[in-house]
């Protein structure tokens, strides 16, 4: 007697699951947009079929929670259905438009992080219009991120005369968030009596810990003569207005990041002697 000998794969022995046609699993998350108003996270999820039939994607639905509390729900149908051929894997993207001003009501603690859940179904046919429904379900933390905050200090004047100014146009920036932001550039443009007195890139030691202000000094001369005497007459105000705008780059715990800060502010004058 000779005795049959039938090897099973793992997923055929008793007590392991039988593997899907299709699975899903999150390759990556995306933050990117992120700003003083808000950020969008991409949930890039990769699909295998591990079946012999050809499959392909035509709809599906989720729900966004934020710290486990609906935000939104939506059912999508695919124009042009996502094909994923037998023994084949393909990534799609789930990007979520986080707007702070919404997800306010859902923050909780110390309001610097929160967490996004996507939950929801993929429907998938094969060439004989049959229905696969694959179950989505996953996780990421994103950042409350809070735009740097700018303040004036008083100016340091070394000379004003009816022809010119000498002086140092100084202010701070201030890192209210938990991370630090490793600042690699600082473009800014510097207006008095509306008129910009000063454009160029900050040099210096940038880098701002979590909770961190640092004091920046550009040194100014004026050529009343040249520049106008508008210039001349804001200067010589007890305090003059000033705007500042700032284009801000740099890296943190969370990414790139990327934004602009403007302030329009009026200050004081200290005169060296």
């Amino acid at each position: 007697m000779v005795a049959a000998l039938t090897i099973l794969a793992a997923s055929e022995l008793p007590g392991y699951p039988a593997r899907k046609n299709i699975e899903l699993s999150l390759d990556r998350v995306r933050l990117g947009e992120l700003s003083g108003s808000g950020l969008t996270l991409s949930f890039q999820v990769r699909m295998e079929n591990n079946s012999s039939r050809n499959y392909a994607l035509v709809s599906y639905q989720y729900q966004v929670l934020i710290n486990e509390k609906e935000y939104f729900r939506q059912p999508v149908s695919l124009d042009q259905p996502i094909n994923l051929p037998a023994g084949s894997q393909a990534l799609v993207n789930f990007p979520v438009k986080i707007n702070y001003q919404y997800v306010e009501p859902y923050l909780a603690g110390t309001r610097q992080q929160a967490t996004c859940r996507v939950v929801g179904e993929l429907f998938f046919q094969d060439e004989r219009k049959r229905t696969e429904k694959v179950a989505l379900n996953f996780r990421a933390d994103f950042p409350i991120f809070k735009l740097p905050e700018v303040k004036f200090l008083p100016l340091l004047v070394r000379d004003l005369t009816l022809g010119g100014a000498d002086f140092d146009f100084r202010f701070a920036i201030s890192n209210p968030n938990a991370y630090d932001l490793l600042i690699q550039t600082i473009d800014l443009e510097l207006s008095l009596a509306s008129r910009i007195i000063y454009s160029g890139r900050l040099a210096g030691d940038k880098t701002l810990a979590a909770g961190e202000s640092k004091t920046y000094s550009l040194p100014l001369m004026l050529d009343f003569f040249e520049q106008g005497r508008e210039l001349r007459d804001g200067l010589e105000k007890d305090r003059p207005s000033f705007t500042l705008k700032l284009r801000i780059e740099a890296d943190s715990a969370w990414g790139w990041l990327a934004f602009p800060l403007e302030t329009s502010s009026t200050t004081g004058k200290e005169f060296s002697r």
